[in-house]
């Protein structure tokens, strides 16, 4: 995947993040990852894992398709 993909996610994530009246911090413990690494991908500097990537999306009540269709 182009680093295009990972810039565009992590722009949907912190979108989606902020609708939801989250901080980084709360999003990150309820997710149950670091909340650096939550940043750094909402920034599109680090390339998540399907396991970080499957707990984002739970934590948004998203199908993980549904998070990474970037179409919508």
């Amino acid at each position: 995947m182009s680093n295009l993909f990972y810039k565009k996610l992590g722009e949907k994530v912190y979108r989606l993040r902020k609708a939801r009246k989250l901080s980084r911090e709360k999003f990150a413990e309820i997710a149950g990852i670091n909340d650096y690494y939550l940043g750094e991908i909402e920034r599109g500097e680090k390339k998540a894992s399907l396991d970080i990537l499957f707990k984002i999306s739970s934590t948004l009540e998203l199908e993980i398709h549904d998070l990474i269709n970037l179409n919508k």
